[in-house]
């Protein structure tokens, strides 16, 4: 079996932000093939991006 990736809100928020943090979550948030999104992170980050 193959390892998925689930990354939460605050990892996407880094990745989009372009922090210098988000070194750390590119590998898996690039990886698509084995990244799970829950419908709870999608929503966390829309919201906090609609704020910004």
């Amino acid at each position: 079996m193959s390892k998925r990736n689930v990354v939460d809100s605050s990892a996407w928020l880094e990745y989009f932000a372009d922090t210098r943090r988000a070194k750390h979550f590119e590998r898996p948030l690039e990886d698509t093939e084995n990244l799970i999104v829950p419908v709870i992170t999608i929503y966390e980050v829309f919201k906090k991006i609609l704020r910004e």
